[in-house]
């Protein structure tokens, strides 16, 4: 019998909170399907009402199980495993002895009798753009760079090397042990005879290029909207643009509004087709069917859109950030995120010749992810 590696899967984010978190988190699931039997770790869900679960469901992950931590019988172990911790007595009501790991971990001390943390930080945004986070949001993250220098023994999973460098310019007496997780992008079988059925639906009339972020301040969707601006004061666009992703949030809630006004300002109101949040086989096929991928992000830790991309074959062009320049080197050019003219210049020559496209197979990228969770959770 397989003694398998038990892994608690803190999964507590909604649609609205936190969609990308979600979509990490499922993705680690079906990045661990591709390890043999023998290797796959058996995970523990911990959800609360209104966590998206059919996405963890639909991955068909075979060793894995779900407790809710908002039912009656999960607040007792709490309190009761609190109070003996509080006694000296921790070892008496150790309901997570079973446990070897949580990831990503919290800083709930009913987690600490678990064998090994393992923290996540998505990227370090807060850092160059704190005006776009609450005052909550920016006192959680210190007390949680305070948690881990407190405690040096827990490894920190980032997305990449560029957020590496983040960490130890900004956090340089850290000394947690730091993994990398560069995780991919499972498509869904896609069934492109929905193409028309969407082209359609909303309404578009010509070819087009597409965007794929909520409309948070960092994702420069107005870089977007000034490129086309500048293509358009030359005669009419021959093509269109197409903005998907939840029109709502918590941070920067005047953006959309004044994204709004500056597409009616540029008369490209016809030009632009916003979505809104859409499904994502839906998002995907759109992107299939685009000219290219457009991701004009400020910030990125690494970005769904750009491995999404890469996944289903299509032409990148992107923001020269650095981490979006290591995630993705074929089939793909990058702009001065702020210098909208040069973006106009790319889409226009993009469309007039598109260029020559560099086969590679992503089972590749895959295979390296896979290996990345076999480090971090020591599956080997």
């Amino acid at each position: 019998m397989v003694n398998r590696k038990k892994i608690v899967f803190p999964f507590y984010n909604t649609y609205f909170t936190a969609t990308s978190i979600i979509i990490y988190q499922a993705n680690i699931l079906r990045t661990l399907q591709y390890l043999p039997d023998g290797q796959k770790p058996e995970i523990i869900v911990w959800y609360k009402p209104g966590s998206p679960l059919q996405e963890l469901k639909d991955v068909g992950y075979p060793y894995i199980s779900y407790y809710n931590v908002k039912t009656i019988g999960f607040r007792i172990k709490k309190l009761l495993s609190l109070f003996a911790v509080k006694l000296g007595m921790k070892k008496l009501f150790n309901f997570n002895a079973a446990y070897d790991i949580i990831y990503p971990a919290d800083q709930d001390p009913f987690a600490d009798t678990i064998r090994k943390k393992i923290y996540w930080k998505a990227d370090f945004q807060e850092n160059y753009y704190p005006e776009n986070f609450l005052k909550e949001e920016l006192e959680w993250v210190a007390a949680f760079f305070n948690h881990l220098q407190s405690h040096p023994q827990y490894p920190l999973v980032l997305s990449s090397k560029a957020c590496e460098k983040d960490l130890r310019s900004f956090y340089p007496k850290l000394r947690n042990e730091v993994l990398l997780y560069r995780f991919v992008s499972h498509v869904p079988e896609l069934d492109e005879f929905r193409v028309p059925e969407l082209i359609k639906q909303f309404e578009l009339q010509k070819p087009y290029f597409i965007v794929c972020n909520q409309f948070w301040p960092h994702k420069n969707h107005i870089a977007v909207i000034k490129a086309l601006k500048a293509i358009k004061s030359g005669g009419t666009l021959p093509f269109q643009m197409v903005f998907t992703g939840k029109t709502t949030s918590r941070r920067g809630t005047d953006y959309f509004s004044e994204l709004k006004n500056a597409i009616s300002d540029a008369d490209l109101t016809e030009d632009i087709i916003i979505t809104d949040f859409i499904e994502r086989t839906d998002q995907l096929l759109l992107m299939k069917n685009s000219i290219a991928v457009v991701q004009p992000t400020l910030f990125e830790g690494w970005s769904t859109v750009i491995e999404d991309a890469r996944a289903i074959g299509k032409y990148v062009i992107a923001s020269s950030l650095e981490v979006n320049q290591e995630q993705i080197s074929d089939n793909a050019i990058f702009f001065e995120p702020h210098d909208a003219q040069r973006l106009a210049e790319l889409l226009l020559s993009h469309f007039q010749n598109p260029p020559a496209w560099i086969p590679y197979d992503y089972k590749t990228f895959i295979a390296s992810a896979t290996q990345d969770l076999v480090r971090i959770f020591e599956l080997s």
